[in-house]
């Protein structure tokens, strides 16, 4: 299902729906109530440019997984920490990476010569009009995997894997197609992915929070719901006990009158 709503291509998009259907019907029959521009990158409308690679607010999750469990004050400051630290590695990550002249991030630089260089294993197979650049590339087969007619479109920067579109980079086929029109394929590749824009991303400026005794005074009172206040004592659990709840070491010992396992000689039924 994750490959399925992932795919950029009808004729990919329909081999996976395919293979649900052959797994499980219900599946099948679940997925095609929902619209599939709610769930699919097919047929979502290139609305996946909202965030560069993913949401943005998913990158951070990792960060604070340490956070869990802590109480409300360690778990703001640790949330406040971990935000400042990170805009200033990156930020220093971007300072280097234009003194060492790099036009894109490490990631989008790997991503770029990776299509480059599948790119080369491409054919090139037909010109049909000079106006708009419509060309068709064969891609290489290999596995069972690619042997692919793919049509790129240079005037609307289109191409059919849906790569092109989706990521506003340049995609190994429209590569290929830079390469016989002798034009440069980074050209291609969107400006917010360079490292200007990168270092843009993360100068924001924090503020010291500083001692408790020099804050600003609060227009508001916090008020503490009481019916949500601790009391003290032993919980009380509804669960009802089963046998998962005996511990291993209790139903293998045996009770030295009877014999039997599951209690002691202090337990044992046959004593009364």
């Amino acid at each position: 299902m994750w490959l399925a709503a992932t795919e950029h291509q009808k004729k990919k998009f329909v081999q996976r729906m395919q293979q649900i259907k052959i797994l499980s019907p219900a599946a099948y029959e679940w997925l095609n109530e929902f619209p599939l521009e709610k769930w699919t990158m097919y047929k979502d409308g290139g609305r996946r440019w909202g965030a560069m690679t993913i949401n943005v607010s998913e990158s951070y999750n990792g960060l604070l997984k340490k956070a869990q469990g802590l109480p409300v004050t360690v778990m703001v400051r640790m949330t406040f920490k971990t935000l400042v630290d990170r805009f200033v590695e990156r930020n220093n990550l971007a300072i280097a990476l234009l003194q060492s002249n790099m036009s894109w991030p490490l990631a989008i630089d790997k991503k770029f010569n990776d299509y480059y260089q599948k790119a080369q294993r491409h054919t090139y197979m037909m010109t049909y009009n000079t106006g708009d650049g419509v060309f068709e590339i064969l891609t290489f087969a290999h596995h069972g995997k690619g042997g692919n007619v793919h049509k790129v479109t240079a005037e609307g920067k289109k191409c059919s894997c849906g790569k092109w579109r989706n990521y506003h980079m340049s995609c190994s086929h429209a590569i290929k197609f830079c390469g016989l029109r002798g034009i440069e394929p980074k050209s291609y590749v969107s400006k917010f992915y360079s490292t200007k824009y990168y270092k843009q991303t993360y100068t924001e400026t924090f503020t010291p929070v500083g001692d408790e005794m020099y804050w600003p005074p609060t227009p508001f009172n916090l008020i503490a719901n009481t019916e949500y206040l601790r009391t003290c004592g032993v919980q009380v659990r509804c669960r009802l006990k089963n046998d998962m709840d005996i511990a291993p070491t209790r139903m293998a010992r045996k009770c030295s009158v009877c014999k039997e396992t599951g209690h002691t000689k202090a337990r044992c039924p046959t004593r009364f």
